[in-house]
């Protein structure tokens, strides 16, 4: 294993035990509450147990946390610039955002399903073109 991937993994497990124990939430009743024979966490925690995605998203939920919210207390944003890969991916989301379309009127019609499927054809394209390295 990445020894990358055994911090990630210690950070999350840190980060949600954190939260339990700030919450008064005990490994006893998460486990009732996601279905968990007694000791599971226990062992989880202590790395008996390969803790996998499925773990963090059922554990931040049952105490109280969407995934999102956990991900955001383990790595919260330090003013760091993203990667070049984050970078590439947010411009290519961008140009993919369509414009919301103006409220309809009387003689407005809505986009045809061809319509749509054209517009974004366009901006797929148009976005892998800026995006590729061979440009």
């Amino acid at each position: 294993m990445d020894p990358r991937d055994k911090e990630a993994i210690e950070r999350l497990i840190r980060k949600l035990t954190t939260a339990m124990r700030v919450l008064g939430v005990s490994n006893r009743e998460v486990e009732r509450r996601i279905g968990l024979s007694p000791s599971y966490l226990s062992r989880l925690f202590n790395g008996l147990i390969e803790l996998r995605v499925e773990h963090v998203l059922a554990i931040s939920r049952a105490i109280g946390l969407s995934p999102g919210e956990l991900f955001a207390l383990a790595y919260p944003q330090q003013g760091e610039p993203p990667s070049e890969a984050a970078a590439r991916l947010r411009k290519v989301l961008e140009d993919l955002a369509l414009p919301l379309p103006a409220p309809p009127t009387s003689e407005s019609k809505p986009l045809s399903d061809e319509e749509l499927d054209r517009r974004i054809e366009a901006a797929v394209l148009k976005a892998m073109a800026e995006n590729d390295p061979g440009n």
